[in-house]
């Protein structure tokens, strides 16, 4: 999968009003998340997960909760996460484009 465009990407929509697209190579994932939803009253709960992930926020404003801090990330804005670090997001904007990297792959994000 060495080229994905966005206008011909396969869409996954994960809950309601909540989409994703997926580049990868053997080791690597790229994950374009894009959020109609917002903003939320609450943070989603946390999660974790042995991948080691960096977010950046392509539009929108979000919070994002690491290992129980909050900060406000906004476009441009970026995050590293480690493996295994509990982390959660609570959306600030009416909409919220991100985009994860993750290693090793997420198998779950994979069509099987």
């Amino acid at each position: 999968m060495p080229i994905v465009k966005q206008s011909e990407a396969k869409k996954v929509a994960f809950a309601p009003d909540r989409t994703r697209y997926i580049a990868y190579t053997e080791h690597l994932m790229i994950t374009v998340f894009d959020f109609h939803n917002g903003p939320w009253a609450q943070p989603d709960p946390p999660h974790s997960h042995p991948h080691e992930q960096v977010t950046y926020v392509a539009d929108g404003k979000v919070r994002f909760f690491l290992d129980g801090v909050a900060t406000e990330l906004k476009t441009g804005d970026l995050i590293a996460i480690p493996g295994g670090v509990p982390h959660s997001i609570q959306i600030l904007t009416p909409d919220l484009r991100m985009v994860d990297t993750f290693t090793p792959l997420r198998d779950e994000f994979l069509e099987k």
